[in-house]
């Protein structure tokens, strides 16, 4: 372990001394990292599974779109973008899906987010004819885009595609070139489906002080040490709440793929991963744990020993 500034976070160290499951905790004030727990088996350039806190760089990607005129306003129907929707969106319904509302995750298809479909984490041999796993996405029940919050990994293909149409680069190229080249972050892997698509909902690695550039980002309205990356007002209204939230956060609110507790705003992936960004604390903070449904606390700890100190 190392610790800087440790006799501020006490409390916090002998804390995640009884969370086996904690890998990583990071914690950075005023753009200065003051305090680093890494477990036995992880140190500072271990690579980590981020899981879902993936699905907020990808809404940072759209608002980098957005400020360099490669995408239409969020209201525009996902469908004018990609016009194969058509091909499988046999609902009208699908038809009105826009970037806003697979923002906001209320496109209006049907999953459960509680049964693990292997299709989700990874290339998938069920989907290995070409347009296979957007025909998928597509053919799934679905309400009234608009009017309910599903959380909904299979959607987030929809934005993925969205920004390769736009930018003739994968997501994930598209990110490196975009946000990760200026915020210093050249240590990343990030998976791919059976057809070449950078995945959406998931399949994100960085290493933890790299998710506290993300979360300083956020912090600072879209500015990297002086450069703006994104408009100010994009990130004003993604981390605004757009609406109540509900699993896999029931006691949080929802943005633009993050959620929103009353006193911080943090992206958020399976097995407590997560970038916690406390505004009026000018505080972010990162951590990751292992990749299991064990409960490890950290929301908890963040808030009784980083932000009830602070």
């Amino acid at each position: 372990m190392t610790f800087v500034n440790d006799s501020d976070f006490t409390s916090l160290q002998k804390a995640l001394a009884g969370q086996p499951g904690v890998r990583s905790f990071v914690i950075a004030h005023e753009d200065r990292i003051v305090f680093e727990h890494y477990r036995y088996d992880v140190d500072a350039q271990s690579p980590q599974d981020i899981n879902s806190v993936t699905k907020t760089v990808v809404g940072l990607a759209v608002g980098a779109a957005l400020r360099a005129g490669l995408l239409p306003p969020l209201d525009t129907p996902v469908c004018h973008l990609l016009p194969q929707m058509r091909l499988y969106g046999f609902d009208r319904r699908v038809q009105r899906i826009t970037l806003r509302h697979l923002l906001t995750m209320t496109s209006g298809f049907e999953w459960d987010q509680g049964v693990i479909d292997e299709c989700v984490l990874g290339p998938c041999e069920r989907f290995s004819r070409e347009g296979s796993r957007l025909r998928f996405v597509l053919a799934r029940p679905i309400a009234q885009p608009g009017m309910r919050f599903e959380y909904d990994s299979h959607a987030m293909l929809l934005l993925s595609l969205v920004i390769e149409s736009a930018t003739k680069r994968t997501l994930e190229c598209y990110v490196r070139d975009t946000l990760f080249a200026p915020l210093g972050i050249a240590s990343c892997e990030w998976i791919s489906d059976e057809d070449g698509h950078t995945f959406g909902g998931r399949g994100l690695t960085l290493r933890t002080r790299d998710m506290i550039k993300i979360g300083q980002l956020m912090l600072h309205r879209g500015v990297w040490r002086g450069a703006r990356l994104i408009d100010a007002t994009f990130i004003d209204e993604a981390t605004a709440v757009h609406g109540d939230g509900g699993p896999p956060m029931d006691d949080a609110q929802y943005g633009y793929l993050c959620w929103i507790d009353p006193r911080y705003v943090f992206a958020a992936g399976y097995g407590e991963q997560f970038i916690f960004v406390a505004p009026r604390e000018r505080i972010v903070a990162a951590t990751t744990c292992d990749n299991d449904d064990t409960p490890k606390g950290v929301r908890e700890l963040f808030a009784r020993h980083v932000l009830g100190a602070s």
